[in-house]
């Protein structure tokens, strides 16, 4: 199960690299900061860069949260474990079952939690058909689209709240 975690936003590798560092327990689990690739105008050209998705924030996928809580509780850095029950100490909500395969499909694993740059077609009044990539059926989520810059914004839910996260994207022809 995958839970978000508040952190001070420019510290998230430092969080990331504490939390490898102090977990006293056997029981492992995949902390990441999400990113994406984009590409970016400079003068000599257009150049892909990684830029952070969701600034100040870290996932966590976990079975355990009550330990995962203790050992973040000694992290510099740490603001809040986000979810937590209204009324209650210590039960926090991990994301949903939804909210969770999207991030499988944005962040996956195999891509390095990095979302790769998804090849678009611009259609006729702007109209956005996605060709290869993982934006593959989030069409529909598509809130914003900068062709200029090169990103389209998507909204998700993530913890129950609607989150727009900017994604990269390569055109590769407009009609």
């Amino acid at each position: 199960m995958y839970y978000v975690i508040q952190v001070q936003t420019g510290k998230e590798e430092k969080v990331i690299e504490d939390i490898r560092r102090y977990k006293k327990h056997e029981e492992t689990f995949d902390v990441f900061s999400p990113s994406m690739k984009q590409l970016r105008k400079y003068k000599d050209g257009w150049k892909e860069v990684t830029v952070k998705c969701f600034p100040g924030y870290l996932f966590v996928e976990t079975d355990d949260v009550k330990k995962l809580f203790e050992d973040l509780y000694w992290i510099e850095g740490f603001t809040k474990l986000l979810g937590k029950e209204r009324g209650s100490d210590n039960n926090f909500l991990p994301l949903n079952e939804d909210e969770s395969r999207v991030i499988d499909i944005l962040y996956s694993e195999e891509s390095g939690r990095t979302t790769e740059i998804s090849d678009i077609v611009v259609e006729e009044g702007d109209h956005i058909r996605v060709v290869s990539g993982p934006l593959m059926g989030f069409e529909g989520q598509i809130v914003k689209k900068n062709l200029h810059k090169r990103q389209v914004t998507v909204k998700i839910s993530l913890a129950g709240r609607g989150v727009e996260a900017n994604l990269g994207t390569n055109i590769i022809t407009k009609i």
